[in-house]
């Protein structure tokens, strides 16, 4: 046996509290990307240091329309999945896709990564400062927490639309999990430029980046639909499978991890 394992059960704020002060994740600690990055929230959730589909955290990573899960060449609403015969007929689905089927950032991800619901879009947007700068080249928004100092820099990838792909370099479009409640053809979207960054319900068959998050709640937040928690896999600090069993717990490295929803720690 390798270790000691000793389970904690975690509520809200000593789990976010206990990822900072074990883990100091508050930057990319190496090129090894992605990263949860601890902003030191309210909440507790985490950021990603990079886009669904991206390599660096200045990359563009994919384009997508909402609730799909692959890019395309064409964003159009006729090439749109989940339309149901015109313009402004969509399927709903769901007021929140976070951890479903229909979320690229869990189905590209996997583990606890998840789409940003719009209140977690909007908590980084009242708890960071803002700034328009480069980065390594690329314009973009870098939002740094008012808590703990740490920061995301987030590209102005643009977006796609019915003309193709436009605004990159001067508008940032970023997915939230959450769905118009009025109307079904539209889905809340973070967006920035040089001046500010806000909120605006966009088409769903447009093609926006991502930024995934991991969910801190009562618990790590796991999709109930998940056949990864019945068979209660076990998770890196970065929402990372390591193990499909807990009974493998025995052959890791010392370290923290993460078992349906409980820190533990393997010494």
């Amino acid at each position: 046996m390798k270790g000691k394992v000793i389970i904690l059960l975690l509520s809200l704020m000593t789990f976010a509290t206990s990822m900072a002060q074990d883990d100091n994740v508050l930057s990319c600690p190496d090129d090894n990307h992605p990263h949860a990055i601890d902003l030191g929230l309210p909440s507790g959730t985490l950021w990603a240091c990079c886009n669904v589909g991206a390599s660096t955290p200045e990359d563009y990573g994919g384009y997508y329309s909402w609730g799909e899960t692959e890019t395309k060449p064409n964003y159009t609403w006729s090439d749109y999945q989940h339309f149901e015969g015109s313009s402004n007929t969509y399927l709903n689905l769901g007021s929140d896709i976070a951890g479903t089927q229909y979320d690229v950032a869990h189905v590209k991800w996997g583990g606890s990564w998840v789409m940003p619901t719009k209140e977690q879009q909007d908590e980084l947007r009242y708890n960071c400062s803002y700034e328009w700068i480069p980065e390594n080249g690329v314009i973009g928004g870098k939002f740094t927490s008012k808590m703990n100092g740490a920061s995301i820099f987030l590209p102005a990838a643009g977006g796609y639309g019915n003309s193709g792909l436009y605004n990159v370099g001067s508008y940032g479009y970023y997915w939230s999990a959450t769905q118009n409640p009025s109307r079904s053809d539209g889905a809340y979207d973070l967006y920035f430029i040089s001046s500010n960054a806000d909120w605006f319900y966009n088409s769903r068959y447009s093609g926006s980046t991502v930024r995934p998050v991991i969910s801190v709640t009562n618990s790590i937040y796991l999709p109930k639909s998940s056949s990864e928690i019945s068979n209660q896999a076990i998770y890196n600090i970065y929402g990372i499978k390591v193990a499909s069993n807990p009974k493998e717990i025995d052959n890791l490295l010392p370290g923290i991890y993460i078992i349906n929803g409980k820190k533990v720690v393997v010494k």
